[in-house]
């Protein structure tokens, strides 16, 4: 039992031995990983682990295939986008970096021996002297140094958060630009086939001599364009499919489809909390703001640093020397002050005190672009959700309804070709601008998550929040961290 015991005494003082010489600082430790996970999950409802961007042996999951879910692009991109791993090595830096600050700085060891030509007949040996000495200061910083690593350290640990978060917004953004774009196809294919009509209905008459040759030919031209922007935006959604490929961390060409219920499923404008608790929740859970919190702290260590640096370098240590003859004598502690006569350390307090003093007005400023940002985004989402509302219930049912007369009419004989295609060309052009406003409504949700620094579901359950009355559009989206989907499929 001795033996054990003193075995187990042998590898606590080679445990604390390693830590002493910062044989620690390889991965992140434990508690980083908890607080980046922690930071992301409070903000965003996600299934995703920083310590997976670690394990570097993992390979690629198969590419998706069939119906790829906004939530499962997220989660892929944020276990496998490339720049998000190389950026979590900043956490293991940030760790290394807090052992360092840790670390007595090394003793220096001298030793100077001398030996005269020609040597003594006596047999004299040469003589040697050495020492040993340890600088202080870095003793007496030690614990502020420490604090300072640690604070940086959290700052590591937003910075991964906040990049997380930034690409799960980046993920969100394309796949509803992809949703815009399939849906800006549906509306050209319509007008393809609209215009179709047209030129079949001319055709026809043209034949007979009722409808002139130009009028015709600005028909076909219409048909033409229609096709022509079918196939603009077919390039456009390869492109931005292959975008969201590269996302998640495939450079390959996408093997996958968005669900049609993606597409088709209309959403509703949930009542949002009002303006002065979304400037709460924005001051508690943006992250650059909590960044440029622990900018200010950082600063409070610069200075306490800055005048523990005014001490003067203090050097203790001990010689031992022997003589020609033998003789060993051990001399007293040596101690080696510096004169701070050219450098007292006074520039170094002020360029401290001026870097605390600048992030503290930082940190003033980015309080007040809070505010300023989820005004902003807010008045934005409004704008957008109510040009929504009046495309879809007053607009766009009178342009169907203005076809439809007018299409009648023409059959009747009423009106000429001329006139129905201008009818035409309100009606899409009034269609597009109803895309522009779909467009605009989801990019000012997205803008209003980053002011808030929550994703969209987190914000319409803030806790204690009154809520603000907003513009209702059809039924309620359920898929986690999207946005109100709006289809202009479902007019009339």
């Amino acid at each position: 039992m001795a033996a054990k015991r003193g075995g187990a005494e042998v590898w606590f003082v080679l445990l604390g031995l390693l830590w002493l010489f910062g044989c620690n600082a390889g991965h992140p430790s434990s508690e980083q990983i908890k607080d980046v996970n922690h930071l992301f999950h409070d903000r965003a409802p996600l299934d995703w682990d920083v310590a997976r961007l670690f394990k570097e042996n993992e390979s690629l999951p198969p590419e998706p295939t069939g119906e790829l879910t906004l939530r499962a692009a997220t989660e892929l991109a944020l276990s496998h986008n490339l720049a998000l791993i190389a950026s979590s090595e900043n956490l293991s830096i940030a760790h290394a970096q807090l052992v360092q600050a840790g670390l007595i700085q090394n003793p220096t060891i001298g030793e100077s021996s001398g030996l005269l030509f020609p040597i003594s007949p006596h047999g004299g040996y040469p003589s040697v002297d050495g020492n040993i000495s340890e600088v202080l200061n870095s003793i007496f910083t030690q614990s502020t140094r420490v604090n300072s690593a640690k604070v940086q350290e959290l700052q590591a640990n937003i910075d991964m958060a906040t990049q997380a978060y930034l690409l799960a917004q980046q993920v969100d953004g394309k796949y509803q630009e992809m949703i815009e774009l399939l849906r800006r196809k549906k509306l050209a294919q319509r007008t393809e086939d609209l215009y179709a009509r047209a030129v079949k209905a001319a055709e026809a008459r043209q034949r007979v001599g009722i409808i002139a040759t130009p009028e015709l030919n600005r028909a076909r031209l219409d048909y033409q364009d229609a096709r022509r922007m079918v196939m603009h935006l077919t390039t456009q959604y390869a492109r931005a499919s292959g975008e969201m490929n590269w996302l998640m961390g495939y450079s390959t060409m996408p093997a996958w489809h968005l669900p049609q219920t993606a597409v088709e499923d209309v959403g509703e404008v949930p009542k949002l909390p009002a303006v002065d608790s979304l400037e709460q929740i924005g001051g508690s859970y943006r992250l650059d703001l909590l960044r440029a919190d622990f900018d200010r702290r950082v600063g409070q260590r610069g200075i306490e640093l800055a005048k523990l640096g005014m001490i003067p370098q203090i050097t203790v240590g001990a010689e031992v020397a022997r003589d020609s003859q033998h003789n060993v004598v051990g001399g007293p502690w040596l101690v080696g002050i510096t004169l701070p006569i050219f450098d007292p350390g006074f520039v170094a307090l002020e360029l401290a005190k001026a870097q605390a003093r600048k992030a503290e007005k930082t940190y003033r400023a980015l309080a007040g672009q809070v505010h300023q940002d989820i005004r902003t985004a807010l008045a934005n989402w409004r704008i957008a959700a109510d040009d929504v509302t009046f495309y879809r219930q007053s607009l766009i049912p009178q342009q169907e309804e203005n076809i439809r007369l007018m299409e009648m009419s023409f059959r009747l004989g009423n009106d000429d070709l001329d006139t129905l295609l201008n009818v035409y060309q309100s009606y899409v052009s009034q269609l597009q601008s109803y895309e522009d406003a779909i467009q605009a409504y989801h990019d000012s949700a997205v803008a209003l998550q980053q002011a808030v620094g929550l994703t969209w579901d987190r914000i319409i359950t803030a806790p204690a929040a009154a809520l603000d009355a907003g513009p209702s559009i059809g039924p309620a989206t359920t898929e986690p961290t999207t946005q109100p989907v709006i289809n202009p499929e479902s007019t009339p």
